[in-house]
């Protein structure tokens, strides 16, 4: 095997090896072959680091894999500091997800984040990671971590490769903590918020906008202190998440003039389970010609007319429904307000129903209808939650007569893992999604 490797230049070594990405196992057996297939070989097992629990495991046992692997991965950074710039993609999980929500409300028995000390140290070494999840499922407080934790988190979010964060179930005691740490970023592309609570004492009761923007104001100025010692630059985002998030504060200091991030130049924007349609609208209106993909998971929202006008280059659309009340009237709401003018091309309706809870053919065909308005239209999915052979299944199918005529539509089974919406409807959402 030594013969062979010698005469093959390295180049083609080392594409030989980018072909086992994948293969941890194969990987490490590369790296031990000889000195020139180490770095590649070390590039792609450090590439992503996972520090997760494993399912119905308490943090506090013995041997726990994540704090583990963490203190064994501080003491390797601190002995081979050359693997640091390998490290490109951050993966943090806090808690058990297979622990009940009453054994998750004892945060001692399935966080390990806030009390582990080598987690700090290994943060605060990174110098060159591009994504971070830091997901939990159990709440996890700002204000519970130490200083030390605090500081290392907010060195991570300030790096300039630093492009993707995907925060779940956080919980912040004010919003002045929250865009503080959002603020250090310099090269943020990308953020996704799910289940965050996002503190009550900024804003709790404010009913006016003048309230909400001196607040808003009052963050900024801690936002400017920050660049002033960082001479960080604004970054602006291509695609934003909101997922059980109360935005509405949140967007009114995103659109504040002076907010340390820029979303007025959005192309992906996913909204779900929220509760403000109007707060939306209005960042819909802001994003204007930049948005190209659009998400929309309304929940228990009432039917609300969005004016996809103002979004003339809108070329997908994705609706995921789960209220048969209101399913249909969401559909046969948003897309007349597409204009002829639009360059939609696909659209993907997520009906999570009972079919027989949703309206008779009637709205089946006014469904019908507004696809057919739709000239620009290349590709309609239409996801149901039924057998393919189940009356109610075929009787949609027999529904939608027009759009079926055109052969542009596909329906297929949802709760299926290989049938559901393409990934093109998002393309940059979906590239860091699990």
């Amino acid at each position: 095997m030594g013969s062979i490797a010698t005469k093959l230049p390295q180049e083609l070594t080392d594409h030989i090896i980018d072909h086992l990405h994948s293969d941890f196992s194969s990987l490490k057996s590369c790296s031990l072959v000889c000195r020139k297939w180490l770095p590649t070989s070390r590039y792609h097992i450090f590439h992503k680091i996972s520090l997760k629990v494993p399912p119905g495991a308490p943090s506090n046992s013995p041997g726990h894999a994540a704090p583990t692997r963490c203190k064994r991965l501080c003491r390797l950074l601190l002995l081979s500091p050359e693997i640091i710039p390998h490290i490109h993609e951050l993966e943090i999980g806090e808690g058990s997800p297979n622990l009940s929500l009453s054994q998750r409300s004892d945060s001692k028995s399935t966080q390990w984040v806030t009390s582990d000390r080598s987690l700090p140290r290994l943060l605060s070494m990174l110098t060159s990671v591009k994504q971070i999840d830091f997901s939990s499922h159990s709440t996890l407080n700002w204000h519970d971590m130490s200083p030390a934790l605090q500081k290392a988190i907010r060195h991570l979010f300030r790096l300039p490769s630093l492009c993707f964060i995907r925060l779940r179930l956080w919980s912040f005691s004010s919003f002045s903590d929250f865009a503080s740490l959002i603020s250090g970023c310099t090269n943020l592309k990308g953020l996704a918020l799910s289940c965050i609570s996002l503190g009550g004492t900024d804003y709790e009761g404010e009913t006016n906008l003048d309230t909400i923007n001196r607040s808003v104001d009052k963050v900024a100025i801690i936002e400017e202190e920050i660049v002033s010692n960082s001479d960080a630059q604004t970054p602006t985002l291509d695609f934003l998440t909101l997922d059980f998030v109360d935005f509405k504060f949140l967007i009114k200091w995103l659109l504040n003039s002076r907010s340390r991030l820029d979303v007025t130049a959005l192309r992906e924007l996913r909204v779900a389970h929220s509760h403000d349609a109007i707060t939306l609208d209005e960042l819909l209106q802001s994003v204007g010609d930049s948005l190209e993909h659009l998400h929309l998971k309304p929940g228990p929202w009432m039917v609300h007319p969005f004016n996809l006008a103002h979004n003339p280059n809108l070329n997908s659309l994705r609706i995921t429904l789960e209220d048969p009340t209101t399913a249909l009237e969401w559909t046969t709401t948003l897309l007349p307000s597409i204009a002829a003018s639009h360059t939609l091309e696909r659209i993907a309706v997520e009906f999570y129903i009972d079919l027989k809870k949703t309206a008779d053919a009637t709205g089946w065909a006014a469904l019908d209808s507004a696809f057919s308005r739709c000239d620009s239209l290349r590709r309609v999915e239409i996801g149901l939650f039924a057998h393919p052979g189940s009356p109610d299944f075929i009787k949609v199918k027999q529904s939608l007569k027009l759009a079926g005529g055109r052969g542009i539509v596909q329906f297929y089974q949802l709760g299926i893992k290989n049938q559901r919406s393409s990934s093109e409807l998002t393309p940059r959402i979906s590239r860091f999604e699990c």
